[in-house]
């Protein structure tokens, strides 16, 4: 059984994500107290999972599904951005759209096969031209597997506002256990802070905030792990040194 969390917020209007895997047993879109009742007047068919509290943050909302599933003996469980509108499988280097719950079923089953702690698909833009299919202890973004067997008293930091996925991940690999990304399976969303809604607001378009917030990381993990950089279009940007960790993991932690 797939166990599925859509973490949603400012998107009433459209959750392209719920719209895509449609009606399913065990899919809860995940919104705070004062967006429920406009969840329910636009998409009153799905289930939901309600935030104890509003304006708490990502990292808040990701600990609340967490805790959540495993008070419900779930073994493992998805969390999802809500805004991906399309899944696909990789065959050679063509992307096939594929039925979204068939597509996590399909990684899911890859990664419980390769004792993985935290999985997730590849970007669509990269999934085309990748030379392996499972890259192992790096990022896992937006579609994201969390096996709660081997995740116990890990929990994501709720003192940052952007990184959260990343800072998760290092402390997945700290904590000995592996992640993985599955290039055969691959999804769709736009650029992070290009539509309404999400983090956008209260995140993206705060002035100084990815600064501030790379800084932190940085500031959390050193620069043998983490580096603050600026990107051509003058974004600010975390570098995370992924072969550092897997290679010097005991000097670097």
């Amino acid at each position: 059984m797939l166990n599925i969390y859509i973490t949603s917020k400012g998107r009433a209007d459209v959750c392209k994500t719920a719209l895509a895997i449609g009606k399913h047993k065990k899919t809860f879109i995940v919104v705070e107290p004062q967006e429920l009742e406009l969840y329910k007047n636009t998409m009153p068919d799905f289930n939901y999972l309600v935030l104890d509290a509003n304006n708490m943050g990502l990292a808040y909302a990701r600990n609340y599904i967490k805790k959540h599933s495993e008070q419900n003996n779930e073994d493992n469980y998805w969390v999802l951005d809500d805004d991906i509108s399309n899944f696909y499988y990789r065959v050679g280097t063509k992307l096939i759209k594929e039925d979204p719950l068939t597509c996590l079923q399909q990684a899911q089953d890859v990664f419980l096969q390769n004792n993985i702690a935290l999985g997730g698909m590849e970007y669509r833009q990269y999934a085309w031209s990748a030379s392996k299919p499972l890259v192992v202890n790096t990022f896992c973004d937006c579609v994201v597997w969390v096996d709660n067997t081997k995740t116990q008293g890990v929990y994501y930091n709720e003192n940052l506002r952007l990184k959260i996925d990343r800072d998760f991940c290092i402390k997945v690999i700290k904590a000995e256990q592996k992640t993985a990304r599955t290039t055969m399976h691959a999804f769709s969303s736009p650029p992070n802070g290009s539509n309404k809604g999400g983090l956008k607001e209260i995140a993206y378009d705060v002035a100084n905030l990815e600064k501030e917030e790379c800084i932190k990381m940085v500031n959390l993990w050193g620069e043998n792990i983490c580096t603050h950089i600026v990107k051509k279009d003058g974004r600010n940007d975390l570098k995370i040194h992924w072969q550092n960790i897997l290679s010097k993991q005991q000097s670097l932690f």
